[in-house]
């Protein structure tokens, strides 16, 4: 039991925390369950212009127990987009998703309290080609299993931190919906942004749990780490995250400088360079304008039925909460110029990412050993208690002893 304890302790500190990646795979063996019951002859887009939805809903009675939070059933929406680009398989995952509504809001701050969840909403969307079926998503599913039980793990750790920790900050949940929501068109720019959202703190804090979970499922031994690492689309996303840096991301729109200038509509004479310049500065403007629309619509500074309240509270206060808290965070989101705001995520980027790296690296201890050493080996053999119902066959055939002896006088 204390060694136990001690294995629960050091995998909570990996950002792992006890029994979540068993729980998920639980969970990925119900999903995995529904898909095969649904099996059919007819496609799924058949299905879909018969009447079928290409959009429902799936109540999966699990009890799960991650820590100390416990939850009786997932509700799973799942989506399915037929897709063109779908080449060589007939089936793809674009995202998992999985939301927890907040028990109050007070201060700025969303409040969880996990005494009072039973169930999670989950959500996954599946894009497929016109003659895929829904054994084709089961295929998929045993086909990327380790990956899927590591995603689940991801999702399950989100939950996680939300009841443990019991708060989220209004501003970062503004962050990761910028980040997550906003595209511009610039490939380079567009992975960028996506970078943001892999380093938010949010995501940062599930990494580990995701790579721990594909680890486990994979029997990877110590000896094969170092390769996992070198092949997990994660790791390998997180390596370049580190070495990010502005000059490359200009380096990369000037690669791909006829699409950037098609994306323009009044730039004609303006140099590679400029064309460059502009392409950075509406990505700036653009995403500073998101995330104002985006922390006025949640704090409703538009909404006329609560003006004339705040008209009041302005000439009582001098100037509204609500007003002061937004002008506080987007603030804190202008900088002097385009270059600037570059430069402090270029920084942010490459921190961020090498602390998730270190975690990620500590996840050796979770592999599987080759071998016991001998010493080891030696202590798993010890007797900690038997009972020996033949002592003459146990004597003959476990024991064995020496029939031979020599005797000095």
């Amino acid at each position: 039991m204390v060694i136990k304890k001690y294995v629960d302790f050091i995998n909570e500190k990996m950002g792992v925390p006890d029994n979540i990646i068993t729980s998920a795979t639980n969970l990925y063996n119900l999903i995995l369950s529904d898909f095969e019951k649904r099996l059919s002859d007819t496609t799924i887009s058949d299905m879909i212009s018969n009447g079928f939805d290409d959009e429902y809903q799936i109540n999966l009675p699990i009890t799960i127990e991650v820590s100390d939070l416990k939850f009786n059933s997932v509700e799973l929406q799942v989506g399915l987009l037929p897709a063109i680009s779908l080449e060589k398989d007939k089936v793809d995952v674009i995202s998992w998703g999985v939301s927890n509504m907040p028990d109050r809001q007070e201060k700025y701050k969303l409040y969880y309290d996990k005494t009072l969840i039973d169930k999670i909403d989950m959500r996954v969307n599946f894009a497929i080609s016109n003659d895929a079926k829904f054994s084709d998503i089961c295929d998929y599913l045993i086909k990327d299993r380790s990956h899927t039980i590591g995603i689940l793990s991801h999702e399950l750790k989100h939950t996680y931190d939300k009841y443990m920790f019991g708060k989220s900050f209004l501003e970062d949940i503004v962050d990761y919906q910028t980040w997550s929501n906003i595209r511009t068109g610039f490939e380079a720019i567009d992975e960028f942004i996506y970078y943001l959202y892999v380093i938010s703190k949010t995501e940062s804090l599930v990494r580990p749990t995701e790579i721990a979970g594909e680890l486990v499922t994979s029997d990877i031994t110590k000896s094969d780490f170092k390769e996992f690492l070198q092949q997990n689309s994660t790791y390998k996303n997180l390596i370049t995250i580190k070495n990010f840096t502005y000059d490359g991301l200009k380096k990369e729109l000037l690669k791909d400088i006829e699409k950037v200038r098609s994306l323009f509509s009044d730039l004609t004479d303006e140099t590679d360079e400029e064309v460059v310049e502009s392409a950075l500065d509406v990505t700036y403007r653009m995403m500073v304008g998101e995330s104002a629309e985006i922390m006025s619509g949640i704090l409703r500074l538009g909404d006329p039925k609560l003006q004339k309240m705040r008209d009041l509270e302005m000439k009582i206060l001098g100037m509204c909460k609500d007003t002061e808290f937004f002008k506080k965070y987007v603030g804190k989101r202008i900088f002097n110029n385009t270059d600037e705001f570059f430069l402090y995520w270029e920084k942010k980027l490459n921190f961020e990412s090498n602390k998730v790296i270190k975690k990620i690296i500590k996840l050796y201890d979770m592999c599987k050993d080759e071998e016991l050493n001998p010493l080891m080996a030696k202590i798993s053999n010890r007797v900690d208690g038997q009972c020996i119902v033949n002592p003459k066959l146990y004597n003959e055939l476990i024991v064995k002893p020496n029939m031979k002896y020599t005797s000095k006088k």
